[in-house]
């Protein structure tokens, strides 16, 4: 019985021990991005992480880089940051921090990129690479490869107020909508990813009043009350390990202060003399088109108003800016791809149908005659790999918007049986990323389009 005592001690002694070793261990962290990952100022927060998460820190940052491979004049942008963490001699780490930085959109301003960008989809062609989505999709490839076990955590850019007319402001319509566009990229990366981001983007409370409180004399980079202002927000983010969004920020390509984004169209809609035949209205889809062929636009006096990433919410928002304030005698409407990969959340497919029944009565109740477009086919979301298999989603909502067509004897423009590849979704000829056509993908739209229209 005597031994049996010592016995049950020394156990006890034994798991006390490697309780305390447990508790007392620091958890490893690598941290990548530009000069706001490492300015001295942000010791205010990364100590502050180290401090309360108990954890050592590697700074692998450097002042300019971005995650296009053009975004550092001396080669060191992001991805050569994660080559050097991912070479075979260098150790794995627990957690594995990207903090995106402004260098992408002011270095790169043109080169925002596709969630799918350098990724299974597009056989991870080495030239998207200079886009800042592929370069964020290469960094999250690589540490998966090197360390399959670690967490990998995304923290988005931060509003930037420095000069108005770079592009920096939030509010600056760029030649990519702004940085706001940049920003909603990251976050449709980490979600296509299956990575957690913070937003630091809408969060903060940076503002074009007070932003000077809260940086350096350059009205750029953060000051120790910047760095103050966040860092208790990054430790949670850190420990938790789940997506802290903006309430306003709903990654649908508009800023928290624009919600529809009216200000896309704007200008455009000033300039607009002659009445248009047809505005072609909707999201990434009918953005892409007057880009993918211009002459078809100029030939038919068709004019594009079509916003990436937008659902029937945002589409409804801004219908009359941009369709019934130009006094066309058509509307061909083509939406409900984004509500389908849930890139506003959840929403029912009658809610979405519905919505378009809206745009539908706007129209008719303006003189405009609405054409209402079947969704192209899609075997699957880029964006939103999570959600699975699309194809019978996809030719539920066509088959639900063409019988609301019909109920009000309205035109069905049917491009889902013209660009059905047999299998409900769309071949390598006519679509790159299973979703947005190529030229030739626009080319079959373009002849069923004419074919209503006549």
């Amino acid at each position: 019985m005597k031994h049996l005592r010592l016995f049950v001690l020394f156990a006890a002694v034994a798991l006390l021990a490697a309780c305390n070793t447990n508790n007392n261990h620091k958890q490893t962290i690598a941290l990548f991005g530009g000069s706001f990952s490492v300015t001295e100022a942000s010791n205010v927060a990364t100590d502050y992480w180290a401090e309360q998460l108990n954890a050592e820190i590697t700074k692998y940052g450097v002042g300019g880089a971005g995650f296009s491979n053009r975004s550092q004049w001396d080669g060191q942008h992001i991805q050569w940051q994660i080559d050097q963490a991912c070479a075979p001699e260098a150790p794995v780490y627990d957690t594995y921090i990207l903090w995106a930085s402004t260098n992408d959109f002011n270095q790169c301003n043109t080169l925002s990129g596709d969630a799918w960008d350098y990724t299974e989809y597009d056989g991870f062609d080495a030239s998207k690479l200079e886009t800042q989505c592929g370069g964020i999709n290469y960094a999250i490839k690589r540490i998966r490869e090197k360390a399959p076990k670690a967490r990998i955590l995304f923290m988005t850019s931060t509003k930037c107020f420095s000069s108005p007319g770079s592009g920096t402001n939030i509010n600056y319509q760029g030649p990519e909508n702004g940085m706001n566009l940049f920003v909603s990229k990251q976050m449709l990366c980490c979600r296509a990813a299956g990575v957690p981001f913070l937003d630091l983007f809408t969060i903060p409370a940076f503002n074009e009043d007070n932003f000077e409180g809260f940086t350096e004399s350059d009205h750029l980079h953060l000051n120790a009350k910047g760095y103050e202002a966040i860092r208790d927000l990054q430790v949670r983010f850190i420990r938790e390990g789940k997506n802290i969004i903006g309430r306003h920020f709903v990654i649908n390509n508009h800023s928290d202060t624009d919600f529809p984004n009216y200000q896309r169209y704007a200008v455009a809609n000033t300039a607009v003399t002659e009445t248009p035949v047809a505005v072609l209205f909707g999201d990434s889809i009918t953005d892409g088109w007057p880009r993918a062929d211009e002459a078809f636009f100029t030939d038919n006096n068709f004019v594009g108003r079509g916003i990436s990433g937008q659902t029937t919410v945002d589409a409804l928002a801004r219908f009359r800016a941009d369709v019934v304030g130009l006094h066309p005698k058509y509307v061909a409407i083509l939406i409900g791809t984004n509500d389908l990969a849930e890139n506003d959340g959840g929403i029912s497919m009658e809610n979405v149908v519905g919505n378009i029944a809206n745009m539908v009565e706007i129209a008719q109740a303006n003189g405009i005659i609405p054409l209402v477009c079947s969704p192209i086919p899609a075997a699957a979301y880029p964006w939103r790999r999570e959600l699975g298999p699309q194809a019978s989603i996809v030719k539920t909502l066509g088959t639900m918007v063409q019988r609301m067509a019909e109920e009000k004897k309205v035109t069905y423009v049917d491009y889902w049986t013209a660009m059905n590849d047999g299998n409900g979704g769309l071949s390598p000829e006519n679509s790159e990323d299973g979703v947005h056509p190529t030229l030739a993908g626009y080319k079959i739209m373009e002849r069923v389009l004419l074919d209503y229209i006549k």
